[in-house]
């Protein structure tokens, strides 16, 4: 055999085994980062489609870095999804890049502590594997690709388009039998729905799998959502339609007293310890407690729902117009107001969004005086003096940080006379759960010692403590009842909860059940402290408005109320009372409504008008 003939046929090998090679990277990736489903398989064999034509049609090196560049884009993709899925149990979209970029480095050390070895596996293997034929292909003769790219072989690479037609044919089948439903309410489940309005990240990939996830999120990139004066009208004549707020047992019991609203990181009930946390216990049992609320400071502070769109509303909207907020209902009767996290400002746009709230100042870790994010303990011992001291009306908003990720034992939050206790307490208890109760010892010490100092100088009666987490525990598993039986409480699920409490010691004790959201804080509060607000520039409704029909919605897919509890995503519920299921129906569907209004004000800007006028 000739000598430029055994190159050729180990140059041909070389090509077949890189095809293969990258083709096992692609589905290695697949397999271990998407959800596989009905659609996931057809719209994967058509990218796969797509990279072996690259490899075989085009210049021999041209494609080699193309095929590299793409692989490595796709593997970062979606090694990244499933680094965040790991951190916070969602998929992030393209749109909220920005806001990605400031998590990951405002919470580097959350971050890394989700990266693992198995997430860098795939780069280490498309470099290595790309470095080997980059060396053969320069100690081969390049004259040999001439050989491989005859018409036989272009031939055989055709073949493999027929069942990825097949697949797209499929594909198109579901999309089409959903376009033909005739029931709007039903439409809004079915995949067509889903697949255009990406109403949900995590259900959507459970349907369509991680990539088909990616290639839609970057068309929508791509369309404009422009909103016309129908629209307008629409919110306007929903918001004109709200009831005025009416007097309740409640109405003005804190009138003129000064209020402190504490926006707990991660803060969840099974957090609550009678001996570890004995002021959040206090505070919860000898408050008014409110069960069953939900997260975050944008509805706290606006009584507007966040769109589900993907952007982060500080950075779409940080210079919106927001007529009512907490801080303006206070402003108007004098009081200062002042938001405050010990992170830095430029987190989450918080330096611009709380000073557009209308807080008189907002005041972060540096201007604490500190250099970098710091214990809830550190903050409140800094900061203690000047609410004790001052004489003037306050209103302040905390955004905790003690109870933030990483669980570890070395973490911002811990401390080892904490930790020695829980575990003398519960021995059973793993290092992450201890982690997270210690976080949340140094906010309940710190908050004792507040209330301490007021008392002292006799201001604990006129200070009102409002708490609330902002979101569940993200990274640790509260669904499993490996924590509860280390701690000796049995699985409870109610645990998970984030109840809201609001707390003054000359207040009596009343558990109030309610399922209700962070969204009806606003105007609850504005009916406790008797200040006027006008009902048609907010969504959320007083809690203890006895014609309001409690509501919780989450981003995992169901609503749940006094009255019934509905999972929108797998179509199924549960009446909770003897409601009728028409009745069910019409209250969800105008909580729904109330999704699709505030996503409109949010989009159109729509009090900015109002605001000039």
């Amino acid at each position: 055999m000739k000598r430029s003939t055994v190159k050729i046929l180990i140059y041909f090998i070389i090509e077949i085994l890189f095809t293969l090679l990258i083709g096992a990277y692609f589905y290695y990736l697949k397999d271990n980062f998407s959800v596989n489903t009905i659609y996931s398989g057809p719209l994967f064999n058509i990218l796969l489609l797509v990279l072996i034509i690259l490899i075989w049609f085009i210049g021999p090196m041209f494609n080699r870095y193309v095929v590299f560049i793409y692989s490595f884009l796709y593997g970062l993709y979606l090694v990244s999804q499933s680094v965040y899925y790991r951190a916070f149990g969602q998929y992030y979209r393209f749109n909220t890049a920005i806001s990605l970029f400031n998590e990951v480095v405002g919470a580097k050390d959350s971050a890394l502590e989700f990266v693992t070895m198995n997430d860098l596996a795939p780069f280490i293997y498309l470099i290595i594997v790309t470095i080997v034929f980059i060396i053969l292909y320069f100690t081969l003769q390049r004259k040999c690709f001439k050989l491989l790219y005859r018409l036989p072989y272009k031939l055989a690479i055709l073949l493999l388009i027929i069942p990825v037609v097949n697949n797209w044919n499929l594909y198109n089948s579901y999309l089409d039998d959903a376009l033909h439903q005739e029931d709007v309410f039903q439409m809004n489940k079915t995949d067509y729905y889903i697949y255009e309005t990406i109403p949900n990240n995590n259900q959507f990939v459970s349907i369509f799998g991680t990539l088909p996830f990616g290639l839609r999120d970057g068309i929508s990139l791509f369309e404009t959502d422009i909103l016309g004066a129908e629209h307008y009208v629409e919110v306007e004549e929903f918001l004109n339609s709200r009831s005025e707020q009416t007097p309740n047992m409640m109405t003005g019991i804190f009138e003129g007293k000064n209020v402190i609203f504490i926006q707990a990181e991660s803060f969840i009930d099974a957090a609550i310890d009678e001996t570890l946390t004995p002021t959040l216990y206090k505070m919860k049992n000898e408050g008014i407690n409110i069960e069953g609320t939900s997260d975050t400071e944008f509805m706290a502070n606006t009584s507007i729902i966040p769109n589900s769109e993907g952007y982060a509303i500080c950075y779409k909207y940080p210079f919106n117009t927001y007529v009512t907020t907490l801080a303006s209902i206070f402003n108007d009767v004098g009081y200062n107001t002042v938001a405050y996290h010990n992170n830095y400002g430029d987190y989450y746009n918080r330096d611009i969004v709380f000073p557009n709230f209308g807080y008189d100042k907002f005041i972060d870790c540096t201007e604490l005086g500190l250099e970098d994010e710091q214990a809830d303990s550190t903050v409140l011992d800094i900061l203690k003096w000047i609410y004790v001291e001052t004489n003037n009306p306050y209103m302040i908003y905390w955004v905790t940080y003690s109870g933030h990720q990483p669980y570890t034992l070395d973490s911002v939050g811990v401390n080892q006379t904490h930790v020695d206790r829980i575990k003398n307490l519960y021995p059973n208890l793993s290092d992450e759960y201890v982690s997270y109760l210690a976080k949340n010892m140094d906010l309940d010490e710190s908050l004792g010692r507040f209330m301490n100092e007021l008392n002292k100088v006799g201001k604990l009666d006129d200070v009102v403590f409002v708490f609330f987490g902002d979101h569940l525990v993200k990274g640790l598993d509260f669904d499993s009842s490996t924590f509860y039986e280390a701690t000796n409480q049995g699985a409870n699920t109610d645990k998970k909860n984030t109840d809201l409490f609001i707390y003054n010691s000359e207040t009596e004790a009343l558990n109030f059940h309610k399922t209700a959201t962070v969204l009806d804080i606003l105007p609850t509060i504005a009916n406790m402290w008797n200040l006027e607000i006008d009902t048609s520039t907010i969504l959320g409704t007083d809690i203890f408005d006895e014609n309001y029909h409690g509501y919780y919605f989450s981003d995992w897919g169901y609503i749940k109320t006094d009255d019934f509890y509905y999972d929108y995503i797998n179509d199924k519920y549960e009446l909770y009372t003897d409601i009728n299921e028409e009745e069910a129906l019409r209250q969800m569907d105008y909580f729904m409504q109330l999704k699709e209004i505030s996503a409109k004000i949010l989009k159109l800007d729509y009090f900015k008008g109002e605001s000039d006028e």
